[in-house]
């Protein structure tokens, strides 16, 4: 099953990581007897991130300490075949992550590949299986040591690049517009990033349970990835290649296209910065506008910098705020997450994941590949905000 019972342990540098896995590592007769491993793992690579502030601290290494200590009791050890990139992955490593660790880490939050090694007390699960997990950081490798409980079986149509894809933007997608959004039949939905792997995905859930959706894309280059995923879902009017100038008009005029004339039910946010206040301003009575990212305010470059930092202070100072006060009156509510802070609520992602499986929706598209060892250049690519669907690393 997904994820532990137990709460995982807080973020810890590598060295504080080996002396957790060292207090849960199975021993003597009884590892013996239920553990499972296919043949020894050499040395690991791994992309060590030395110090947070500066993508190029990313730094390739191989690594032999990993291999001598015991596979914990509850985990299992999966030789990665693919690598999904997240936001995350970026704003950790410019140091703006505030659930990254401190001090040299490994970071990455979602991978693929197939099991090579179990713990005496993982269930579920056999050397040799095809697996897709969530990591608390530590996926930028080519092996990787998962609690059994944050590994699913990979779907078998779907390549290990898809399904490196899945988790981390499906759950991220469903907890936002199910839990929180309470999206369902009618609903009608603004998604901002629409054309990334969470939009896609968010526009995937809005068309299986029946709500419309209105879409927020970068670049008018971006419509054929919508039209080519969702050929008769989106109407036309319904996409919004947004404007800084006028994008509580745009979304106005999207909503009126489809009817909605009180506004969006649902607002679904990553982006933020400049275009908070557009959708913030056009959600319905009841409406709810959940945020779990602020990709308007990436710095772009491997570093921040003292002017980076200024004109990231300035963007920050700047930015809209909703007054607690006004929000009776109002009648709306916002609503914000990161999904890394709820691996402790298993009951709860794991019936929201049953309920997104039964969804039966696609497997998830691949915008962009790149060989492992070009790891850091993917980051760059996706620092842009340029792609659409998923970027995955090949291992």
């Amino acid at each position: 099953r997904m994820f532990a019972a137990r709460a995982p342990s807080p973020p810890q540098s590598t060295a504080r990581a080996s002396r957790t896995h060292r207090r849960t590592s199975c021993r003597g007769p009884r590892a013996t007897a239920t553990a499972a491993a296919m043949p020894a793992v050499g040395e690991r690579r791994e992309y060590l991130l030395t110090h947070k502030g500066d993508l190029s601290n990313l730094t390739l290494r191989a690594s032999s300490a990993w291999s001598s200590e015991p596979c914990a009791c509850d985990a299992v050890r999966v030789r990665v075949k693919a690598i999904g990139l997240n936001f995350a992955d970026v704003f950790t490593c410019l140091g703006l992550y505030n659930a990254a660790p401190d001090g040299a880490f490994v970071p990455g939050l979602e991978c693929s590949g197939v099991v090579v090694e179990r713990g005496a007390d993982a269930t579920g699960v056999e050397v040799g299986d095809k697996v897709m997990c969530v990591t608390r950081f530590g996926a930028f490798a080519d092996h990787v040591e998962v609690p059994a409980a944050q590994v699913q079986p990979l779907p078998a149509p779907w390549t290990f690049e898809e399904g490196a894809s899945f988790l981390v933007q499906g759950l991220t997608s469903y907890y936002g517009l199910k839990a929180l959004g309470d999206v369902g039949k009618g609903k009608v939905v603004l998604v901002h990033s629409a054309a990334g792997g969470c939009g896609l995905m968010s526009l995937g859930i809005c068309q299986r349970v029946g709500a419309k959706a209105v879409a927020v894309i970068g670049n008018g280059g971006k419509i054929a990835t919508l039209r080519e995923r969702f050929p008769s879902f989106l109407q036309e009017d319904a996409i919004i290649v947004r404007d800084r100038n006028r994008f509580g008009e745009q979304v106005r005029e999207a909503c009126d296209a489809i009817g909605a004339e009180e506004g969006a039910d649902i607002v679904f946010d990553a982006t933020l910065g400049d275009f908070f206040q557009g959708g913030w301003d056009n959600l319905a009575r009841g409406g709810r506008y959940v945020v779990y990212g602020a990709a308007d305010l990436t710095p772009s470059g491997d570093s921040i910098g003292i002017f980076g930092w200024i004109k990231l202070a300035w963007k920050f100072l700047r930015r809209k705020k909703v007054d607690p006060l006004n929000l009776p009156g109002e009648n709306k509510g916002i609503l914000g997450f990161n999904l890394i802070w709820q691996f402790d609520k298993a009951a709860e992602l794991m019936r929201l994941l049953d309920e997104l499986n039964a969804l039966d929706l696609p497997a998830p598209k691949i915008g962009a590949t790149f060989d492992f060892e070009d790891l850091p250049n993917a980051l760059r690519l996706f620092q842009t905000g340029q792609t659409t669907g998923k970027v995955v690393v090949r291992v």
